[in-house]
Order: structure tokens, then sequence, then C-alpha cells
């Protein structure tokens, strides 16, 4: 079987990555301008409550599966391997299943008790059979990545995506068109009689939820389904004379205790990290309604826009989450899959003691993740306002209460997005262990900053973004320390993080220049939108051309790969 290098692994995953987040946003905009601020506040509770449940029941299973996978595979055991996917696939159906049945009976009082909204259970008992779904597409996905075919992971994705953003919106209007003929010809919503037209689209805001998160299960079933097929009619490449090589194989029981050792601190970890989007979801919207009280004044601009005193506090943490973190998180998505690239080589490598390869495949990784993290996080600084509006156009309120707090977040992208590679090497070199603690850190500085600043008037729409800053900032150095600790390799500091931050900083002086120069009167006719789409291309042609003369770039690595395979063939 020909496996797929790095280089060629992170193209593939990094491509389903920008298909599927761009038919994310085309999603996420139309959904977030059809709920509203207040309805997203329900949408991100629900994913609040829902992502601990996923983070224990599956999000340790891809990194456990390829890590064991790929261990297999270098010391040539193919028939373990085999059994390991079989021997998965019972276990984790079984868990799955037995976390879809706990949320199901559990979401109702539990919505009740930490959001004081029962209805929002109803979203949760949507996401709930995706619980399942996941849990057996992980093993698959896991699987093949440690195979390194990255090929059933992309395609799967993007899928997913495909799926969720057709049924989703279909799904929700569909729900809204239902609640406004029921409004107009009965006075009435889903059995509620309503005295207005804003209260019946309240009542539906609700469903209107429920019905786009139960899109999502169904998108989850169809990109399950595929990945099945995909591996029952094109196979692993693993032939019946390799696996005679080794027919002997570990037991059950020891395989279900590897699979579970992996899986523990990876889920534990997944967990915790969940635990920034459930200190926002407990502490945004009280922290906001102490503020107001405080100081009513500081929050002038939203009520002058029509939000009300009552909605406030749920309406700022709906536009925080629905907006400025959904964007913040793109760039970090797209790092994560770099991460998910580098796991099989690090980990074969660590398994037959090739520190040298460990190094090469951890540098490289880290270089192309700098590449992308670091303007990114110079756009979002600079350009906060230009991008919401250009993604959520005629959602004046939503944006005018997430743009401080993106500013602040792009200063975190660009750690998030070095955070969560480390997090996937640590686990492939068997350190998974390491990674609770770090994230425990940081949730620790993320809760604490939460309850000082959030109640402050003064920086109660930005605290929460500041406190994010901040821990991701220690999370990352933390990581770093320890993923070179943990791999014995010599980290190439100036080529990997140095250069390509020093090409980020000569991109922001080009970005603010040009659009103070933009902004004079001699270009009469520039709108703002104008002025910031030719700023970010200008310091975009800056930044490339920079990287290009300071550090390897990610073109030239692939070039360097390319020439190798013409020496060997030669």
């Amino acid at each position: 079987m020909k496996k797929q290098g790095f280089i060629k692994g992170s193209a593939i995953l990094l491509s389903s990555v920008v298909v599927a987040k761009s038919l994310g946003l085309a999603y996420k905009i139309p959904l977030t301008r059809l709920l509203g601020g207040s309805a997203m506040g329900h949408y991100s509770s629900a994913f609040s409550l829902f992502t601990p449940v996923i983070a224990i029941a599956a999000a340790g299973i891809p990194s456990a599966m390829a890590r064991l996978t790929a261990e297999n595979f270098a010391l040539e055991r193919f028939e373990n391997v085999k059994k390991l996917k079989r021997t998965a696939l019972v276990t984790f159906t079984l868990t799955g299943l037995v976390f879809t049945l706990l949320v199901l009976l559990c979401a109702m009082p539990v919505s009740q008790l930490l959001t004081g909204e029962r209805k929002v259970g109803l979203a949760v008992c949507a996401l709930a059979p995706s619980i399942l779904i996941c849990s057996v597409m992980a093993v698959y996905r896991g699987y093949y990545e440690g195979l390194r075919n990255m090929y059933p992971t992309a395609v799967s994705e993007v899928v997913e995506t495909l799926f969720r953003l057709i049924l989703g919106l279909a799904f929700a209007y569909g729900v809204r068109d239902h609640a406004l003929q029921s409004f107009a010809l009965k006075g009435e919503c889903f059995g509620q009689k309503c005295s207005s037209l804003q209260q019946a689209l309240g009542v539906s805001a609700v469903y209107e939820t429920a019905a786009a998160l139960l899109a999502t299960s169904l998108s989850s079933l169809i990109a399950c389904i595929y990945i099945m097929l995909a591996s029952k009619l094109g196979g692993d490449g693993i032939t019946m004379q390799m696996r005679q090589k080794d027919r002997i194989t570990d037991s059950t029981g020891g395989i279900v205790r590897e699979l579970f050792a992996c899986c523990l601190p990876i889920s534990l970890a997944a967990l915790i990290t969940t635990l920034t989007g459930m200190i926002d979801m407990l502490t945004v919207a009280r922290g906001v309604s102490a503020a107001y009280q405080q100081q009513p004044q500081a929050f002038g601009e939203l009520t002058d826009l029509g939000v009300s005193p009552k909605e406030l506090p749920n309406f700022v943490y709906g536009s925080y989450t629905g907006l400025a973190f959904a964007v913040a998180g793109l760039v970090p998505t797209l790092t994560a899959m770099l991460g998910k690239s580098a796991l099989a080589p690090v980990a074969e490598g660590a398994a037959k003691g090739d520190r040298y390869c460990v190094g090469r495949s951890m540098d490289k990784m880290f270089m192309l993740c700098s590449f992308i993290a670091f303007p990114s996080a110079v756009m979002l600084c600079v350009f906060p306002k230009q991008i919401l509006t250009l993604l959520f156009s005629g959602r004046t309120a939503e944006i005018a209460a997430s743009c401080p707090a993106l500013r602040v977040l792009g200063i975190a992208v660009a750690a998030m997005s070095l955070s969560l590679p480390c997090f996937t090497l640590l686990q492939a070199l068997g350190k998974g262990r390491r990674v609770t603690g770090i994230i425990l850190l940081g949730g620790a500085i993320k809760l604490t900053g939460n309850l000082v600043l959030i109640r402050l008037p003064a920086f109660s729409l930005t605290g929460a973004a500041i406190s994010t800053a901040v821990s991701e900032a220690i999370i990352c150095g933390v990581s770093l320390v320890s993923v070179y600790r943990a791999s014995g390799a010599r980290c190439s500091v100036k080529s990997a993080f140095v250069k390509p931050a020093y090409a980020a900083v000569l991109a922001l002086m080009t970005a603010v220049i040009s659009r103070e120069i933009l902004s004079k009167r001699v270009f009469i006719g520039f709108g703002e939108q104008s002025i910031a789409l030719i700023s970010i291309f200008l310091s975009g042609i800056m930044y490339l051309f920079s990287a290009a003369i300071l550090c390897e770039t990610p073109k030239s690595t692939i070039i360097s790969s390319f020439c190798k395979k013409n020496r060997k063939s030669t």
C-alpha cells in the first residue's frame, strides 16, 4: 500500500477543511440571520451542554485508533491491525449507544438546571443520536489516518458539512414557514397563543434551533454511511499476504484495555477543553447582566439598536459565540488538520526510535501552522468589523456586540492554532495525560478572567475574549515546551516561528498603512469594505513576499519533496 507523506496528507486534509468551512459559513451565516442573537444563544447553549458528552464518548477515538494503527503497521503486525479495527467498532458502538440514551434521558432536567431554559433540552435531544454515529465514524477515520490515508476523513467531512448545509437550512426555514402560517391562521405558534408576530417568532426560534440540530445528526449519519461503504468497496491496502507475515494477535481484552488507555486521557483533555464553552455559557450572560445593572449606559449602542434589557445578556452571549468565536475558530480548525496529518509519521517514528523522523515531521508541521496562523490573526485584529460585516451583513446589533471581542480573539487565534496540533503530537508520543494538565491550567485562568472582567462595564463585552486570549497564550507556550521535551527532538525555532512571525509583522504594518492612505479624501468613492479588502490584499502580498525571502515556505517544502522523489526515480 502506498502511504501518503506528511505534505500530501496535509494538503488533502487542508483542502477538505477549506471546502467544509466554506460550506459551514454558507450554512452558519443564513442560519444566524434567521435565528438572530437571542436564538443563537439557545443554539450555543445546546452545543455547550452537548460537547462535554461527545468529548467523553468519541473525542479520543480518532487519535487513539490512528496511533495504535500506525504503531502496529510500523511493526508489520498487519493481522493485529485488522483485529484492532473490529474490536474498536464493537466497543465504541456500545459505548456510543449508552451515552446516547443517557443524553436523551437527562437533556431536559440538566438544561433547566444549568441554563434556566428547559426548551434548550429539546435541541440537545436532537443532537443526541450523533453521539452513536460519530463514535462509529471516528473508528473508521482514525483507522485510515493511522494508515496514512487521509481521503476517507477528508471526503466524509465534506459530505457531512454539505448535508448539514442542505438539511439544516431546509429544516429551520421549514419550521419558520410553519410557524408563520400557524400564526396567520390561528393566532398561535406550536400550541401557544401569541399576541404579536414578534412573540410568535420568539416561540418558533426554539423549534427552529432544534430542527437545525436534528439536521446535524442526520448529516453525520449520511457521512458515516459513506465512510462505511468506502471502506467496504475500497479496502485498506492490507493484503492476505501481508497478514500472513504475523498471525499472532493480541487478546480482545488486551486490545480493549489498550484502546481505553489511549482514549481516556484524550477524552478527558477534550472534556476539559469544552470547559471554555461551558465557562462562557455559565458566566457571560450573568456577567453582562451584572455589568448592565451597574452601568446601563455602557450598553447604549445595543439598546439603541433595539436590544431590550431583558434580552441583552443572552443576546450578547449568542452574538459572541455565534459570530466572534465562530469566526475565530476557523483558522485553528485548519491547523488542527496538520496535527492529524503529522500524527501517523510521528507515532511511527516514535515506535521505531527514529528521533530524526519525529523532529522533521514536527518542524514541517509547525512551519505550516505558523504560515497559516500568524497572518490570519493579524487580519482579525485589524479588520474585525469589516470581516463580520462581510459575513453577517444585516445583523448590525450582533456585529456591534461581537466586533470588540473578535479584535481581541485575533490574538488568541495564533495561540490556538499552535496549541491544538501540539495536543495531537503529545497524544501520538504517548503523553496524553500532559494535555489534561495543560488544559486544566488554561481553564482555571479562563474562569478567573471571566468572573473578574465580564462584570466590569468597561470590559464586559470583551472580558470573555481577553481571558480566552491570555489562557490560550499560556496553553500554547506550555504545550510547545512539552512537545519538544517529550519527543527529544531539536526545535528549529527560527524557521518554524520567528521568521513567519516577522513576516506577519510586516503584513500588519502594510495593512495599517494602506488603510490609512486609502481612507484619505484623495480616494473619494472608496467605501469602508472596499478599503478593507484592498488593504487585506496588499498585506497578503507583502506577507507572501517576505515569507518567501525570510523562510522556507510551504511551496518550497513541496517542491523539495518532489525533487527528492525525482532523484530516487533516476
